[in-house]
């Protein structure tokens, strides 16, 4: 029996979830924008309204090209659509006269994952660097090192450092300790051994390229300082003596722990389905492709489940939308009881479902997890305002040979329909090869 109390809960769930982003992004400096692929304005996030180029009624509902500086809008409009194309965040620096004066500001635009078929969203976060800018113009005017690294560490707000040749720290400021949570100017001992274990080959390379004369932007690093977990963007620049020959790198590190923190809480939102909370029909999709892009170990395979809630529309007749949609709650709660832990469960849309399978060892595997799946979703649910059968056709496709992802869902789908028609108890698993095979003992196999 399912808890009528879930569906109040996950709603909870979800304003809570939403309160805490809404929390998080007031507590910061940055300005926090959701736009359409158009540069419509569709939702704003700040508590410094004067650096908005006007009033929140003024740009909501409205693009870009209608609400600020027409060279900065076009700049802005072109960005989206490069980031949109590529799928890869970019970052643009931008002049702009607000409420609060003529100001610099560096927008980050990344996309937003989206349904098929609607319009395509971006998240645009904006910094007010104009403070740092005018740092930079004078740094340019500074003409000794001394004077250089004196000045930046009161500048910036930023950790700074230099390192020489071999790797050395021989410059760093009070800020850049304590973010990276070392107190010695030891560069392997110290600050290295606060990077978290998955981040060191990025860094090591870094170094590595700034001291061959290759300048590093916007590089993202963890450290784990304090048993917390911060991110941190890294910059570094190649540094040179009179006669050019290179002596070393400087570089900076800003924390940006809450901003990858909103990044990860929009990403989860645009992912999920807000009734069921399972993963969306677009993520769904691209995480089937990223399994079947996935190199796999020998003898290592990938299934997906294909689940169709049977007579979904009988209960919508009979009961209401509401009950419908608690019964959908009640199958995916389900479907995440029966998964395996590493599987993902995802809603395509209506009354279908998809279990998510990497690491499959074989096909007799694959179908031992559908019918745990199928078994799951087998019963009678009290819906709030009377009982409704649950009951599901379910196919599966497994395989270990690379396989295009749109190819392995027809495959489920395919088998899944098998069941449908035969109205069995059992699951159907495709096999390209034994059109005329024998069924598996508790499945269908064709």
């Amino acid at each position: 029996m399912t808890d009528i109390g879930n569906h109040e809960r996950a709603v909870q769930a979800l304003r809570e979830s939403e309160a805490r982003l809404r929390a998080l992004v007031s507590s910061l400096d940055d300005l926090v924008f959701e736009m359409d692929e158009n540069g419509t304005y569709l939702g704003i996030w700040t508590d410094n309204d004067a650096l908005l180029a006007l009033p929140r009624d003024e740009l909501l509902g409205h693009t870009l090209a209608d609400t600020i500086d027409k060279a900065v809008g076009l700049g802005l409009s072109r960005l989206i659509g490069s980031v949109l194309e590529s799928g890869r965040a970019e970052v643009w620096e931008y002049c702009l006269e607000v409420p609060a004066g003529v100001r610099w500001f560096e927008g980050r635009v990344a996309p937003i994952a989206t349904p098929r078929g609607s319009l395509r969203r971006v998240c645009l976060l904006v910094r007010d660097v104009t403070d740092q800018k005018a740092a930079e113009q004078e740094i340019a005017r500074l003409l000794s090192r001394e004077q250089l690294l004196s000045r930046l560490s009161e500048a910036l707000p930023v950790g700074l450092f230099e390192i020489d040749g071999a790797g050395h720290i021989t410059f760093d400021n009070d800020r850049m300790r304590a973010m990276v949570g070392y107190t010695t100017r030891s560069f392997e001992d110290d600050w290295m051994s606060s990077v978290i274990a998955e981040d060191r080959p990025a860094l090591e390379a870094a170094l590595e390229a700034v001291l061959a004369d290759q300048p590093v932007d916007d590089l993202e690093i963890r450290f784990m300082v304090d048993n917390t977990e911060r991110v941190c963007e890294i910059g570094m620049r190649p540094l040179t003596d009179a006669t050019g020959a290179r002596i070393g790198a400087v570089g900076y590190l800003s924390d940006v722990t809450y901003r990858a923190q909103i990044q990860r809480e929009l990403e989860i939102k645009a992912s999920v389905d807000p009734l069921t909370s399972c993963l969306n029909r677009a993520a769904s999709l691209e995480l089937v492709k990223t399994m079947t892009a996935a190199p796999k170990a020998p003898g290592e395979g990938s299934a997906v489940i294909f689940v169709d809630l049977d007579d979904l529309k009988s209960v919508n007749d009979r009961l209401g939308h509401a009950a419908g949609d608690r019964l959908l709650e009640a199958v995916a709660e389900r479907l995440r009881d029966a998964a395996r832990k590493g599987d993902a469960v995802g809603r395509l849309g209506g009354d279908e479902f998809l279990v998510i399978c990497p690491r499959v060892e074989s096909s007799a595997q694959a179908v031992r997890i559908a019918e745990r799946v199928q078994a799951a979703t087998d019963a009678t649910i009290d819906v709030g305002i009377g009982e409704a059968e649950m009951r599901t056709s379910v196919g599966v496709a497994w395989t270990t040979e690379p396989i295009d992802a749109d190819a392995f869902l027809a495959q489920a789908d395919s088998a899944m329909y098998k069941s449908k028609r035969t109205r069995g108890r059992g699951v159907t698993l495709f096999e390209a090869d034994r059109l005329d095979a024998t069924p598996v003992p508790g499945t269908i196999s064709y």
